[in-house]
Formats: structure tokens, C-alpha cells, sequence
């Protein structure tokens, strides 16, 4: 399991890929995982289901998609979007196998459920904490990061106030 982990990207990093909307990937990883069980062809070697943990702190179905799944999902995109897909997922997988992420699932595969539930708790004890909203913005992208998820660079917004250093001279 700890290899299928360490080389799949998620249903969610997919659909942004393939710029379509999260439900209709879901519907299609669906209908393909049916479609290769009828025809006696494992699907775990493409699409494994899996669950994440939502904003509202609900579960929500999602799938880990290995290289196979991103390939056969590219066969069946034409034109630009299959294309501009193959060279996305083709870079992502090389960025995994660079060897930072490798190391990380090294030392323990998780499921996506276990990194939110993680990450929620770690957000409920740095905010009894007092830790300050960016802080704990900036400690769960450090999480993500860690697990091959990718958050916007400008995730962390940090206050103008905290940038802001002064000088202070005694005289």
C-alpha cells in the first residue's frame, strides 16, 4: 500500500488538471473502475477509492489515481486538454519520484482521511492556543507540503504588521 500512496495523485488534484468539475470526475473514475471489472481487469492498478475529510469535518469520497489511472485518463481526452493534462501529470509524477515526497511516505503512508483529521486537530489546538489565524495557515501548508499537496503560493497571507520590522535605537 505504502508504494501506491507515495505514487498516486488524488481525484481533486486531477480535476484541476483535467479542468473539470470535481463530481464528473468522480462520475467517470466511477463508470471506468465498472467498465475494467467487467472486463475482469483490476482497477486498483488506475484508481483506488479512498475518502478525504471536507471543510464542514465530513467525509467525502475521493480516489487516489496512480500513473496507469492518469494515462488511461488522458487516452480519453482529445486535443489541447489531453495533451496539456499528459504534460501536467507527467511532471507531477516526476516531482514525486524526485525523492522528497518519497521520503515522506517512507516513513509512514496515510490515507487522506487520517492528513485532515491531522490537520483539523492541529488547527483546534493552535487556535486554544491563541496561535495567530496566519500561523496556523502557514503550519498546515507545511503539512500539505509534506504529503505532495499543493496549496497556492499565496495560501499564507501574512499581515502587514508582522512583515513590518523596526529599528528602535538607544540613545
Amino acid at each position: 500500500m505504502r508504494d501506491l500512496v507515495k505514487t498516486t495523485l488524488t481525484s481533486m488534484e486531477v480535476a484541476q488538471m483535467v479542468e473539470k468539475e470535481y463530481k464528473q470526475i468522480l462520475k467517470d473514475i466511477r463508470r471506468y473502475t465498472q467498465q475494467l471489472n467487467e472486463g475482469k481487469i483490476s482497477p486498483v492498478e488506475f484508481f483506488t477509492g479512498s475518502t478525504y475529510i471536507d471543510g464542514k469535518g465530513e467525509s467525502r469520497p475521493c480516489y487516489l489515481v496512480t500513473k496507469k489511472g492518469c494515462e488511461f485518463i488522458a487516452h480519453k481526452l482529445t486535443g489541447q486538454k489531453g495533451t496539456e493534462f499528459t504534460a501536467r501529470y507527467i511532471n507531477r509524477f516526476h516531482e514525486m519520484e524526485g525523492g522528497f515526497q518519497e521520503k515522506v511516505y517512507e516513513i509512514k503512508a496515510t490515507s487522506l482521511g487520517e492528513i485532515a483529521s491531522f490537520t483539523k486537530e492541529m488547527d483546534r489546538r493552535m487556535e486554544r492556543q491563541g496561535t495567530e489565524p496566519w500561523k496556523i495557515c502557514e503550519a498546515f501548508k507545511m503539512v500539505s507540503e509534506q504529503f505532495g499537496i499543493r496549496l497556492p503560493d499565496d495560501f499564507v497571507k501574512i499581515p502587514r504588521y508582522e512583515q513590518m520590522t523596526f529599528d528602535l535605537m538607544m540613545e
